[in-house]
């Protein structure tokens, strides 16, 4: 018997670049926070459609290969997200990569499940990776008074996102997240 899950991916190719999609796993999320309007409107369709107030939400990432470089765009949630999620890496090695192969990591953003897979048991988890994030998503992170209040107001996703980057900076490898783009 085979006790494991199939491997999360699956290939495309895009112009002359293949495209790997890499699940780093599944959460569930309330559909209240997910969704915005009118509460008794959004518990009606849902009911309507048969579903629960809650859903199930894919994080993917997606490995980008030119030809020349190895391009991860996003790097999953890691362990932040709980038991379900920081799948990435496994799935990276299932799609024939090594997680020192990839040149770059491009961040659509710095939310808690897009960062969270950088590190892996305090170590960098794709070692050789120039890290790519905007400018304002670096200074916003990087900032004690942000953190602070995210603190006050007991929001552990932000402050999990947090000590990712302040990962980064405090052993010396912030230089590899650049600000904008190069």
């Amino acid at each position: 018997m085979i006790k494991s899950d199939s491997p999360g991916f699956f290939r495309l190719m895009v112009g002359d670049c293949e495209v790997t999609v890499l699940s780093d796993g599944k959460n569930l999320l309330a559909a209240a926070k997910l969704l915005q309007g009118d509460t008794a409107r959004i518990a009606d369709a849902l009911k309507s459609n048969f579903l629960g107030e809650q859903f199930e939400t894919s994080h993917n990432s997606f490995l980008v290969n030119t030809g020349d470089k190895l391009v991860l765009v996003d790097a999953g949630a890691g362990t932040l997200l709980g038991p379900h999620t920081g799948k990435l890496l496994g799935n990276l090695v299932a799609a024939g990569y090594r997680p020192e192969q990839v040149d770059e990591v491009y961040l659509t953003h710095m939310h808690a499940d897009h960062i969270g897979g950088l590190m892996s048991e305090n170590r960098r988890a794709l070692p050789n990776a120039v890290v790519r994030a905007d400018t304002r998503d670096v200074d916003y992170w990087l900032s004690k008074e942000n953190m602070q209040a995210a603190s006050c107001r007991g929001e552990a996703l932000l402050l999990g996102g947090h000590r990712v980057i302040v990962s980064l900076h405090d052993s010396g490898q912030d230089q590899d997240v650049r600000r904008g783009a190069d």
